[in-house]
């Protein structure tokens, strides 16, 4: 049965005003040596190496798509690959912390975030672990063929394993993660919480809400990041998710057992570029992305903009936007600044 939600005239017309609070905008200011005491020196030389292969990877796609070689090997790719040569320290600092049950969904520029979650995943996973992973997905066809060079620990192959299975896949070979069917802009790897990116403009938005209901309805561990671009805004099916996600019901009418918000960040990897023009100034109102949230929720959302140039600051900030989920009160909504230094894809001038 519907349960009864009055609304009574008298108070909704009385006068008055919405108030605001203020949202805050990159106020992270600490250094590595304030987070020696959090972190250890070996976690953030992790974190800068991560960053190094990231770029390095995407380097390399970008000169095989306009050279048709690399390193002096030939090879002739005739897919897509979207880079985000710039964004790595947005993907690492959001990694960081996440396990493997927290799952990310992403968008068609998201190379970055799925080798970002997986080095993240080796880093906590222990080795007997890490190796059954690596000999049961899809019955070790890609372990099979990085055995063949790969030498060193378990975790030294593993991270092998991760990349040429990315690899693999985006140049569509049968040994990638997803058989080569996924590509590019479709790859995945759930043993380690990297859930599929998508093609579509903002298509992760809604996709993504749905995972973290099935987590909040199956009390599943772990949140629900959707990595989505700011150009994304301008698209239906992104506000229809934004609108799911933060549906008061979750807090009002539940039962006790499930009630509170969905475990949830909608992180909006904000470049300042959408494929056709630029959100601020052109083709949207907001100016600062993360004024948004003011719109959908009384907690405006918990948005903040976060610095994405410094990995430090976007691991701050997961671990302070954790908090607020797990005690029921998401969702969440990141602005995280950061800049592509290439065209919308390598065919783009």
């Amino acid at each position: 049965m519907p349960k009864s939600l009055p609304i009574h005239p008298d108070d909704v017309r009385k006068p008055g005003f919405v108030e605001f609070d203020p949202i805050p905008l990159c106020q992270y200011n600490g250094t590595v040596k304030s987070e020696l005491g959090k972190y250890t020196a070996e976690a953030l030389v992790n974190i800068y190496r991560d960053m190094v292969i990231i770029r390095t990877f995407e380097l390399m796609l970008d000169e095989v798509k306009k050279k048709a070689q690399y390193g002096g090997i030939p090879y002739d790719h005739r897919g897509p690959a979207h880079l985000s040569i710039g964004q790595e320290a947005s993907a690492v600092g959001q990694a960081f912390l996440l396990s493997v049950d927290d799952h990310i969904f992403g968008s068609h520029r998201s190379h970055g975030e799925i080798l970002a979650k997986g080095l993240s995943a080796i880093e906590k996973l222990d080795e007997g672990t890490l190796e059954g992973i690596m000999k049961s997905y899809l019955d070790g066809a890609t372990l099979a063929v990085v055995e063949k060079a790969a030498k060193g620990t378990v975790r030294s192959v593993a991270m092998d394993y991760l990349l040429y299975g990315t690899l693999a896949e985006i140049f569509g070979r049968e040994a990638g993660f997803n058989m080569g069917m996924g590509g590019s802009m479709h790859a995945f790897f759930t043993p380690f919480g990297v859930f599929p990116n998508n093609a579509i403009v903002g298509g992760s938005g809604d996709i993504s809400v749905g995972a973290a209901l099935y987590k909040k309805v199956n009390h599943k561990p772990g949140i629900v990041i959707c990595n989505i671009g700011d150009g994304a805004l301008g698209c239906g099916p992104v506000w229809e998710g934004l609108c799911f996600a933060t549906m008061d019901q979750f807090k009002t009418l539940w039962d006790e057992a499930h009630r509170g918000g969905l475990p949830y960040i909608i992180n909006f990897v904000n470049n300042f570029y959408g494929m056709g023009g630029q959100p601020v100034g052109e083709t949207m109102g907001f100016n600062v992305l993360a004024r948004v949230g003011a719109g959908l929720t009384p907690d405006q959302m918990h948005a903040e903009r976060v610095d994405g140039y410094n990995p430090l600051a976007v691991v701050d900030a997961i671990a302070r936007k954790k908090q607020i989920i797990e005690a029921g009160d998401g969702p969440v909504l990141l602005d995280t600044l950061t800049y592509r230094y290439t065209g919308h894809s390598p065919s783009d001038a």
